[in-house]
């Protein structure tokens, strides 16, 4: 059992929970990043809205490290972690200028769930590869094309940003895809444990 995955998403789980005490403070919001509070693109990643909002995004976060906990290895997780909260909250900032403010990890942990199937993938555990990310796309294509999940809007007191679930996707993508590419180049180069 890889631990130290269980115990990364743990204390990422404990940082969210502190940061939320500080919410109005951390979250993305667009003309506080505009003056400069540049971290916000970061922070509101890990702020809710509310605490049903903290407990949805925290238990896919601990799902993910008891799913993937033999295929993902802790240097895969926090560097992917990173750079989707990081591509998300960059893609909302310029891409979507009409989303004014912004909470949630949900759009990196699209992406990251599809990190976890690639890594599954690569270590031929086709079943859970192939099954988490149509669960993934699928449910991504279907808020596309039909709309978010009004229960979900209703929990969280907010809009689902479905923009946010597509960039961790396209994020993961770029990720994969830059993976397979090195790996491509570098023949001898050997899964990680």
């Amino acid at each position: 059992m890889n631990i130290k995955l269980i115990i990364a998403a743990l204390l990422i789980s404990l940082l969210s929970f502190a940061m939320q005490w500080w919410q109005p403070d951390l979250l993305y919001v667009r003309g506080a990043v505009n003056q400069g509070e540049w971290w916000r693109i970061l922070s509101g990643q890990l702020v809710h809205t509310n605490w049903p909002h903290f407990e949805l995004n925290i238990s896919s976060l601990l799902i993910f490290a008891l799913l993937f906990y033999n295929s993902v290895n802790i240097r895969t997780f926090t560097i992917s972690l990173f750079l989707l909260a990081l591509g998300v909250g960059l893609s909302i900032h310029y891409l979507e200028p009409r989303i004014h403010w912004y909470a949630g990890l949900s759009g990196a942990i699209y992406g990251l769930y599809l990190v976890g199937a690639y890594s599954s993938y690569q270590r031929n555990d086709v079943f859970i590869a192939i099954s988490v990310a149509a669960l993934v796309i699928g449910k991504a294509t279907f808020e596309h094309f039909y709309g978010q999940i009004h229960s979900n809007a209703e929990l969280i007191n907010a809009r689902v940003v479905t923009e946010a679930h597509l960039y961790g996707i396209v994020g993961a993508i770029v990720l994969c895809g830059t993976d397979k590419l090195y790996r491509l180049i570098n023949p001898k180069l050997k899964v990680e444990e």
